[in-house]
């Protein structure tokens, strides 16, 4: 006959293999369900949408459809999640896609959109380049309010140059709230449009752009500030060591 201590032990072991059995039949039953749940609606939420809506919800749903990656009535376990997310973000005004499948069948798809900082208008394109320096398409029925570009430009000009340019003017405070538009023309010229005043200001090209930013700063903050902003018809930063204005 067992003793009292024996019994005990093989009653905490007994209760050990039952837990773990029970254990493992539980998450094949939930694996198994998982992977049969249908997936019977889709919820898309743009996390950016009070500051941007270059994408609807309507338009992330129609393109799932399209493209044929839709996951509507799909059965889990052929719902890739991630070639989902991919196929988003290869729009150019999505930066990045999150989606997953609830345990009640909802698929929820998480969006956040590219931020521009400028916009090219010019008889070679019309876009948008992003924080990243990417080329965003324009929304037909949303426009950002960013700095505006027109002249002769390619996009690898407005990738690179321009965009190290703009991202520096973009991260300025000042600066940011006083360019208006950009004008470049055939030799890569830069022409600024202020928002406050009514005169040019002649940057030449983007060589060495902060230092002659500090010299435009210097003139508006020593020179302007007594004899008024529309004293001068045009500034020209083109010159090493001065800056020539030319009076109306």
């Amino acid at each position: 006959m067992m003793n009292k201590s024996k019994w005990k032990e093989y009653v905490k072991w007994l209760s050990v293999v039952l837990i773990a059995a029970y254990i493992a039949f539980s998450l094949s039953a939930f694996t198994y369900n998982s992977k049969s749940q249908i997936c019977s609606a889709c919820k898309v939420c743009i996390l950016d949408s009070a500051s941007l809506r270059f994408v609807s919800k309507t338009e992330v749903l129609r393109f799932l459809e399209e493209s044929g990656h839709s996951p509507l009535g799909v059965r889990a376990e052929f719902i890739d999640e991630t070639k989902i997310e991919s196929v988003l973000e290869s729009k150019s005004r999505i930066k990045r896609a999150e989606c997953y499948l609830t345990p009640s069948g909802m698929m929820r798809i998480d969006i956040v959109q590219r931020e521009p900082i400028f916009r090219v208008m010019s008889s070679t394109g019309n876009y948008y380049v992003d924080s990243d320096g990417q080329i965003m398409r324009v929304a037909e029925n949303f426009a950002a309010y960013v700095p505006i570009v027109t002249g002769v430009l390619s996009e690898k000009y407005a990738q690179e140059e321009l965009y190290d340019f703009l991202k520096f003017v973009h991260e300025d405070k000042f600066w940011n709230a006083f360019i208006e538009q950009i004008d470049v023309n055939a030799k890569k010229e830069v022409t600024l449009v202020p928002r406050v005043g009514n005169q040019l200001i002649r940057m030449g090209t983007l060589n060495e752009y902060d230092t002659k930013l500090k010299k435009l700063f210097s003139v508006y903050k020593n020179g302007f500030n007594h004899l008024g902003w529309n004293c001068y018809k045009e500034i020209n930063l083109m010159y090493d060591g001065q800056v020539v204005c030319t009076k109306r």
